[in-house]
């Protein structure tokens, strides 16, 4: 309070205010320098001034000043936008790859870290809009226009276009991209060839760079061995999919049953009731669990329920059911998640004393802040009533459908008697009600590319341990 009492008094903001940025950033004594600075570079950003440099060096400097806490919120944005307008730098020319297999790869390796800034910034958006600042907020909100038009228009409209069309044959012709592991495959590969004891986390629509980030943080934190890799998810990504194809399996087949499309196993159901069945039925020492009743137990009672058993299957959900809450709750639940997986693992190794865990998902996600145009949907009347189930990404459709404006996905290996649709790029399907900016069960790469983490944990004896 002094020091607002001594700002106001001398006049302090405005005399600031003629000084250039680099002046300002090793100084500290006022909070107002703060406004001072962010007030001049939020600016620059609106009238697309993005100076890289400067944002990095000073948000760096500042984080160890006086007074920053109040105003960390805004640094961390703002230092996103710089980490956008640095890949945009490297990739202006746009996104020009001949080959499917070969967008998947730079998307894993590389471009995945457009979602990742997006996130960030956007969950420093949110958190900014509950401590609010008269001087910025709106400049604030000015940014966040431009970041949309970043990520939203250039990064998924670049992108979704280039990878919607060197997809769309393979798609069609066999409902996958080749030469990519595919999801149904996992347990075949990943499991039934494992000659230890096998943890599996499934995260339900955590999408691949949230994985990333979460591999990242146990490597630094944790004595182990982690990798991540990636698979295609099944199409349409939606759940009742993406957990089929996660499970034991000769066959997938669909039904429709009391109206509504069900996904069987080697005909067996694989509703959430009937996992732990199936598993049994490939290794009668499986169990299938869930996160929420697993972290309420006492550690006996937990422990019992893995004892003897060489598969366990374990069902988190923290990321797709904030979606239904509210679309903004998105991004803070990807947080949440991450924090909540970490103590999972760590109660696998120190409890259950397992060292080989798989953490995976069943699809990811496709999310936009902006509200969308009508550019941005395609309308359902050219389904003639042939669908027989359709969400904002995806449509099941009767043979011999031809839909408008939606590219062809063998369906099943085409097995079945329906065909699958799906819209370009990151457009949705009209349908009423909300969520129109979360959404999943399309072919872009954010709900495509499943992450698979290989946590294996490190004992104090082991040759790698010791050697690192």
């Amino acid at each position: 309070d002094v020091a607002r009492y001594v700002e106001d008094e001398a006049h302090l903001h405005q005399r600031f205010e003629k000084l250039t940025v680099d002046d300002l950033a090793g100084t500290e004594c006022f909070p107002c320098i703060n406004e001072v600075i962010l007030t001049k570079l939020m600016t620059e950003i609106s009238d697309h001034i993005i100076d890289v440099d400067t944002i990095t060096s000073t948000v760096e400097k500042r984080r160890t000043c006086a007074w920053y806490e109040p105003f960390e919120n805004f640094y961390d944005g703002i230092l996103q936008v710089a980490n956008m307008q640095s890949f945009f730098k490297e990739h202006s020319a746009g996104f020009h790859t001949a080959e499917a297999k070969g967008i998947w790869k730079e998307y894993t390796e590389s471009y995945y870290q457009m979602d990742t800034y997006y996130r960030l910034f956007h969950l420093s958006f949110q958190k900014s809009l509950e401590t609010s600042n008269i001087l910025l907020d709106d400049l604030f909100k000015h940014v966040v226009d431009k970041v949309e038009g970043l990520y939203t228009h250039w990064f998924l409209g670049e992108l979704g276009n280039n990878w919607s069309d060197v997809c769309a044959d393979e798609l069609a012709t066999y409902g996958k991209v080749l030469e990519v592991s595919q999801q149904e495959e996992f347990y075949r590969s990943r499991i039934k060839t494992s000659d230890t004891k096998v943890f599996v986390i499934i995260s339900d629509a955590m999408r691949y760079e949230v994985a990333a980030t979460m591999a990242e943080q146990l490597q630094r934190e944790t004595q182990s061995k982690v990798s991540i890799s990636s698979m295609q998810s099944i199409f349409p990504s939606i759940t009742k999919f993406g957990m089929a194809a996660l499970l034991p399996h000769k066959e997938l087949t669909v039904e429709v049953r009391n109206d509504v499309l069900t996904v069987l196993v080697d005909g067996q159901s694989t509703a959430s009731t009937y996992r732990d069945k199936v598993l049994k039925s490939e290794d009668p020492a499986s169990v299938a669990l869930k996160y929420n009743d697993i972290i309420a137990m006492k550690r006996a009672e937990r422990s019992a329920l893995v004892k003897g058993m060489d598969v366990v299957y374990i069902y988190h959900d923290t990321i797709d059911e904030a979606s239904h809450t509210s679309d903004t709750a998105v991004f803070s639940a990807c947080d949440k998640a991450i924090s909540e997986l970490k103590n999972l693992v760590r109660i696998i190794v120190n409890e259950f004393g397992g060292t080989n865990i798989l953490i995976t998902a069943d699809h990811g996600f496709l999310y936009t802040y902006s509200p969308l145009t009508e550019d941005d949907k395609v309308d359902k009347t050219s389904f003639n009533g042939m669908d027989v189930e359709y969400g904002r990404r995806y449509a099941i459709m009767q043979k011999g459908a031809q839909p408008n404006y939606l590219l062809p996905v063998k369906f099943l290996g085409g097995k079945t008697q329906f065909d699958g649709f799906a819209p370009r790029e990151s457009i949705r399907i009209k349908m009423n009600g909300g969520g129109m900016n979360f959404v999943h069960g399309g072919i872009s790469l954010q709900e495509m590319v499943v992450p698979v983490i290989e946590y294996h944990y490190l004992r104090n004896d082991s040759m790698e341990y010791k050697r690192n």
